[in-house]
């Protein structure tokens, strides 16, 4: 990460975030790294930067930013920012309202990304978002 890697960024932000590998949970580590890695022009990192914008964590909040960062995160093919917008319809949260038809077109695009995810786009999600994906879709679908 500190030699400009912006996938280690985006792992250390991931990091930070969750509190893995014996660090500590500090979300304006997290914030710092994902801001690098998306000056960088990582999607991964501007999905992460987006999320933590519109939610305050680890700097101030901000809505309309956090919210247009995340939007061209998905519109570049972020597997993950595809990811938390349909999370985000699904529960209708992050100033979202409840959408069952935009949460199916977020996660399965989510899905389709992170099938080729080593491409162009970056990292994909973890396995256990990768799960939380297929659950929601199963229940929309049901």
């Amino acid at each position: 990460a500190e030699a400009g890697d912006p996938e280690a960024m985006c792992n250390l932000t991931d990091l930070y975030y969750c509190g893995f590998n014996g660090l500590h949970k500090d979300m304006k580590q997290a914030y710092l790294w994902c801001s690098k890695a998306a000056d960088l022009d990582c999607v991964t990192g501007m999905a992460f930067k987006g999320m933590m914008l519109y939610k305050g964590e680890g700097v101030d909040k901000d809505e309309t930013a956090g919210a247009a960062v995340l939007g061209v995160a998905a519109g570049r093919d972020s597997a993950f920012a595809c990811y938390i917008l349909g999370f985000e319809y699904f529960l209708g949260e992050l100033g979202l309202p409840e959408d069952n038809k935009l949460a199916k077109y977020w996660l399965t695009k989510a899905l389709e990304l992170n099938q080729d995810y080593k491409k162009e786009t970056g990292p994909g999600f973890a396995d256990k978002d990768l799960d939380e994906c297929k659950k929601m879709l199963k229940e929309l679908e049901g």
